[in-house]
């Protein structure tokens, strides 16, 4: 019994797995006579005859504004009429949220639900939707499919005061403490007048602690010191902290290890999902799951990140694809743009050519 409950269970989570992965594969064009199509997975979809007025994307999900206005999401093969109009609305690679007005509502998995009816702050990442209602005067968080009331301000101000990473939220309550919220628990940090900067990513939060200035992080629900100085520079995203340590050394915590990747100082940082893109020396590099990459003796001028993946222009105007340690080139065309939707590509060239890289195979708009 408890050997085919294991297999079941295993496979659930390969066929998550695989889900997860196929779901990367999303984006939106159009063809010639400027209708949209949505490319899934392979497959090319008319979604509207008109074109359109705005869209994001995300890994499982695109939203977009129609012709008249309304908003519409497709998700898992099927385009939702979410709303007649919207105020504003983001997409993350798995919520969705938007306003109509000052109510505002997320959407998850195919599921919608109202949060809060009078929203003047909120915030959307990943895995969590963070608003405060000035209605009901609490400061909430959407998680897990659930709402975790972080604080209430029956008896003081607005609680505006919040960040989030892709799975942690990190706020002053309306005692003037700075917490963090990581998965369904709330961990106090320090009084409000102690944080000299903060920044929350997935997973791991950075933060400098006055009047002493060490650098510290929060990672999987503990508290480690880095240096006892405040660094001249920090970013963290997904269980990655990189930094400029005070002896311009360019530095990397990932998976309970730290690493010094340059001693030189960098020309510019920026650490996205697991990867880290820099400069060092003019030369334009990678680092990724514990491994340097160099993947030009040049910075390009345009270069974009997402999924772990890179994708940048060389000096003659090729368009390049890394991920996972190789780099090539996919398209020798010259190109009039060029986006990362999920981890597929979509450049353009020409008049009204638009074409979708995905999973080594190109994919016109004809």
């Amino acid at each position: 019994m408890k050997e085919n409950y294991l297999k079941f269970v295993l496979i659930i989570c390969f066929a998550y797995a695989s889900f997860c992965l196929e779901s990367q594969n999303l984006a939106i064009l159009s063809d010639y006579l400027n209708r949209v199509l949505i490319f899934d997975n392979g497959e090319m979809k008319q979604v509207e005859h008109l074109p359109i007025r705005s869209y994001q994307t995300g890994n499982n999900s695109i939203a977009y504004e129609d012709n008249l206005g309304s908003l519409k999401i497709y998700h898992n093969n099927y385009t939702f009429n979410a709303s007649n109009f919207v105020s504003e609305y983001r997409v993350t690679n798995n919520l969705i949220a938007f306003r109509l007005n000052r109510q505002l509502k997320v959407f998850d998995n195919g599921n919608i639900k109202t949060m809060g009816v009078s929203v003047p702050y909120w915030e959307v990442n990943d895995d969590v939707l963070v608003w405060f209602d000035d209605l009901d005067r609490k400061l909430n968080v959407y998680y897990g499919h659930k709402v975790f009331e972080l604080d209430d301000a029956l008896a003081s101000d607005d609680l505006k005061d919040f960040q989030t990473g892709k799975n942690t939220v990190v706020f002053t309550d309306s005692r003037n403490n700075v917490n963090i919220f990581y998965q369904g628990e709330i961990f106090e940090v320090f009084y409000k007048d102690r944080a000299k900067s903060i920044k929350a990513g997935q997973d791991i939060v950075a933060f400098v602690e006055e009047p002493m200035n060490n650098f510290q992080i929060f990672y999987k629900g503990d508290f480690y010191e880095v240096e006892p100085f405040e660094p001249i520079s920090y970013q963290v995203a997904d269980g990655i902290l990189a930094y400029v340590d005070n002896s311009n050394y360019l530095k990397v915590f990932y998976n309970y290890k730290f690493s010094t990747i340059s001693m030189h100082s960098p020309n510019f940082y920026h650490a996205v999902d697991k990867l880290i893109v820099y400069g060092v020396q003019n030369y334009f590099k990678v680092y990724y799951d514990g491994k340097e990459y160099t993947l030009e003796n040049f910075i390009p001028n345009q270069y974009l990140v997402k999924n772990n993946v890179v994708v940048y222009t060389d000096q003659h105007g090729n368009l390049k694809y890394f991920k996972e340690g190789k780099t090539e080139v996919i398209s020798y065309e010259h190109l009039t743009g060029f986006e990362l939707q999920g981890s597929c590509v979509k450049y353009s060239f020409g008049v009204r050519s638009e074409n979708i890289y995905s999973k080594g195979k190109t994919y016109r708009n004809d």
